[in-house]
């Protein structure tokens, strides 16, 4: 049994090793045979990683788009599947990572989400949805323009990242990365027009 459990994993080891130099040759049949050869494996892992079924599928997906696409950058590698199931792990926390600061925006952008960063009742303010929303706009506005249009496609036009990145001309990572620095540069516009108001 023990022999036989080797004599499949060095088999396995052998197509790997072919897969990888047809996908570095540009042959397409070897990306085809390294997803059959390891998808069950890449979806039971990535399920230990987040349950979230969707998720594990789509990074999956993205795992070997970005195989194909950048074939021609990637460097030699010892171990192919380790380098695989590596780079999957990694997408799949920086996805996570990711939406979770989506939702840090959805809250941001909801008008409950401004009025929490406003003092209380003392302070006597009167913070509509109107204003709320006009400081909104105004922060925006201030974005470099990649970054406001990243956030108008993702959170007000709800369009998927993949036709983002085509949109922009970018890759799907980098539009996640772009959400990322108008997030953050969003919470602190975000932060400064308000105190800004309580100084008019």
């Amino acid at each position: 049994m023990i022999e036989s459990k080797k004599y499949i994993e060095t088999l396995d080891r052998s197509k790997e090793d072919r897969y990888w130099e047809l996908i570095m040759e540009g042959d397409k049949s070897g990306l085809e045979g390294m997803f059959s050869l390891y998808a069950y494996e890449l979806m039971a892992y990535g399920l230990k990683i987040n349950a979230d079924r969707e998720l594990v599928k789509d990074c999956i997906q993205d795992l070997f788009i970005d195989l194909w696409k950048y074939r021609e950058n990637s460097r030699k590698v010892d171990h192919v599947k380790n380098y695989i199931f590596k780079v999957l792990s990694n997408k799949i926390r920086k996805e996570i990572k990711a939406r979770v600061k989506r939702r840090e925006v959805e809250q941001l952008m909801h008008p409950d989400g401004l009025e929490s960063q406003m003092p209380g009742p003392e302070s006597n303010i009167e913070f509509t949805e109107e204003k709320s929303n006009s400081k909104l706009q105004s922060a925006l506005k201030l974005l470099p323009l990649r970054q406001r249009q990243v956030v108008i496609y993702v959170f007000l036009e709800n369009i998927p990242h993949k036709q983002i990145a085509k949109i922009m001309g970018i890759n799907v990572q980098s539009v996640y990365t772009l959400t990322w620095k108008a997030i953050n540069n969003l919470r602190k516009l975000m932060v400064f027009l308000l105190f800004f108001l309580l100084a008019k």
